[in-house]
């Protein structure tokens, strides 16, 4: 009878390997003795994904393309974040120079394949052992040297104490006169400090949210790049060099972006946005719209759309309707790969505007369909995507604001189509509304 897991996983592991087969083999196997595997079939993501989120060990394998084990434990042995995790090497080959090679770039341990189960549970619970000890062993280290250091100080305060007794004696009767005369003062000042400290306190938390949920991947995607720019730079094809650029690159436009959301974000909550009317060119924002999709370093999905807008030009806000755009299209295409479709329709009625964004990509789980509008949450199946969740927060409010609604179809694993109604006003047909549609 196999083992019952544990509820609580006995540790994280990273599980690199480009074979599929294995990496089922291997999860199966752990997860039947308690533990949490994530999985990476290239060996040159496992820095970002180490970086991002910190196993207690990494099962890494030897032969594999693009990156092999022994590239991919040098880059995690050079970088401070990523050293103290514990690298066991998973490979077909039993070569003696392969096993020193191992070793020689800061791997713990080597497993053969095909590997016996009870050796590799053996073997992980035994580096995972001693990096719990080694923990233990830092953290008592840190605990002695403060309490000596605590003992220090007490020692020196106590002689200060001694050597300052008399003369705070005598100053004991001022001070105490001082102290009346301040008193009132004194209680004016703390219920002063308490409503500064209970502004700093709100403010400390929404400053901790935002850049926990905002800033950690792209700043990872920065450290990274440029770690491996300053490290390996004399050994980098000038595409490689290029392709760290563009993800540098990339990161500052997705931290901007971030930055952008996050204020407007906080100007639809705090009620400050202010509705400015005017005649919209509906495809001339569609056009904008996809324009700065095409600047995007990485390759997106086929565009494919149909415009048929009202006889005259709507009466909207244009603000709010390029964001609502330009978010609905950014999630299709990042949840989409670029070999797929995403279809764009844009239609109205008699006082409707409806905006229809229709992609082949993932999906979201049923699950998370009801959270999915909340700011910073993501899909469980969208961890490994760069993003905040603020997309669809942001869409939604828009709509919320113009007086609409937003509406989501999704199936996993086949794509999602999301529609936005829109109220709006036709504009009057006078040489002034033609005169400010020209002038965009």
């Amino acid at each position: 009878m196999p083992p019952i897991p544990p509820s609580t996983p006995k540790g994280d592991i990273l599980a690199v390997d480009d074979q599929p087969d294995n990496l089922v083999l291997i999860a199966q196997t752990l997860k039947l003795h308690g533990y949490k595997v994530r999985k990476l079939l290239k060996g040159e993501h496992t820095f970002d994904a180490a970086q991002t989120s910190p196993p207690d060990l990494i099962l890494l394998d030897i032969r594999m393309p693009n990156m092999n084990g022994f590239e991919v434990c040098k880059q995690l042995k050079s970088d401070p974040h990523t050293a103290s995790i514990p690298v066991i090497f998973l490979s077909a080959s039993g070569e003696t120079l392969d096993k020193v090679e191992g070793f020689s770039v800061g791997g713990e341990d080597y497993i053969t394949k095909p590997f016996d189960t009870a050796e590799m549970i053996a073997r992980i619970e035994h580096h995972l052992r001693l990096e719990r000890l080694k923990r233990e062993l830092q953290r008592q280290n840190q605990q002695l040297q403060q309490e000596v250091a605590e003992r220090q100080q007490a020692q020196q305060a106590l002689q200060e104490i001694n050597q300052t007794l008399e003369e705070r004696v005598q100053r004991r009767t001022q001070e105490l006169t001082h102290a009346n005369q301040q008193l009132a003062h004194l209680g004016e000042q703390l219920q002063q400090s308490l409503r500064q400290e209970q502004t700093l306190n709100q403010l400390r938390s929404r400053l901790i949210t935002t850049i926990s949920h905002e800033y950690r991947t792209p700043l990872a995607v920065i450290s990274s790049s440029i770690g491996i720019l300053d490290t390996y730079f004399d050994r980098l094809t000038p595409d490689m060099r290029q392709m760290h650029i563009n993800r540098i690159q990339g990161a500052i436009q997705r931290s901007v972006q971030m930055l952008e959301n996050a204020l407007f974000v906080n100007q639809l909550e705090s009620g400050s946005l202010e509705l400015v009317t005017a005649p919209v060119d509906l495809e001339g924002l569609v056009t904008a719209a996809i324009a700065a999709l095409n600047q995007q370093t990485e390759p997106i999905p086929t565009l494919q759309v149909a415009i048929a807008p009202p006889p005259r030009p709507p009466l909207l806000d244009e603000r709010l309707l390029q964001r609502i755009l330009g978010n609905l299209l950014e999630n299709a295409v990042k949840f989409s790969e670029p070999d797929t479709e995403i279809c764009l329709q844009v239609h109205s009625s008699d006082h409707h505007i409806t905006l229809q964004v229709a992609d082949q990509g993932m999906g979201i789980p049923a699950a998370d369909l009801d959270h999915v509008y909340d700011a910073f949450y993501r899909a469980d199946n969208a961890e490994n995507i760069p993003g905040v969740g603020l997309g669809l927060t942001i869409a939604r409010d828009c709509i919320a604001l113009l007086g609409g609604q937003l509406t989501l179809n999704s199936t996993l694993g086949q794509g999602t189509t999301a529609i936005a109604t829109v109220p709006y006003h036709p504009s009057p047909d006078t040489p002034a509304c033609a005169q400010a549609l020209e002038s965009r």
